[in-house]
């Protein structure tokens, strides 16, 4: 049985923000790695058990980082949205699929964001509050995002005088 998609998918620029998130996040994770091993040789610590962790920790990164690389056009297949008159629904996942549905009238607030990686491909972020939880939804086209936003929050209105 095929998993159902939600109605809206973000632009392909998010698979470009998503890329250099994950260069600049696995660089930050192999310069700390050769900082321990360059601070464990310095004062001595280095055998062979470090060689073997070190070693190992390091291939865990490459891996991951790798096999992030790779399965990024499925990430972006399968985070999706959609907004309903009741509900917002969030979508994702590519080897374990989750749909949230958030009820409006527990939806509590809703901020835009933009780091510098959204900001270079014109993209938002909208993040929904609950009183449990936060929901995001990155890499919306900044004219959509701000839409969105006032519709939700046109919602929100509506539910609390009802």
């Amino acid at each position: 049985m095929a998993y159902p998609l939600l109605v809206n998918q973000m632009p392909e620029r998010i698979k470009k923000v998503w890329q250099r998130t994950l260069v600049v996040t696995s660089c930050i994770s192999f310069v700390v790695l050769i900082g321990i091993s360059i601070a464990a040789y310095y004062f001595g610590w280095w055998n062979q058990y470090w060689t073997i962790v070190m070693s190992s920790l390091f291939g865990v990164v490459l891996v991951a980082t790798i096999s992030s690389w790779w399965l990024l056009p499925y990430r972006y297949l399968y985070y999706r949205y959609e907004l309903t008159n009741d509900e917002m629904l969030f979508q994702k996942g590519y080897f374990f699929r989750s749909t949230t549905i958030v009820p409006i009238v527990r939806i509590q607030h809703i901020e835009t964001e933009q780091g510098p990686f959204l900001r270079k491909e014109n993209l938002m972020e909208i993040v929904v509050h609950t009183a449990a939880t936060t929901h995001r939804i990155a890499g919306l086209d900044i004219e959509e995002a701000q839409q969105l936003r006032a519709e939700i929050m046109r919602q929100v209105r509506l539910r609390e005088y009802e």
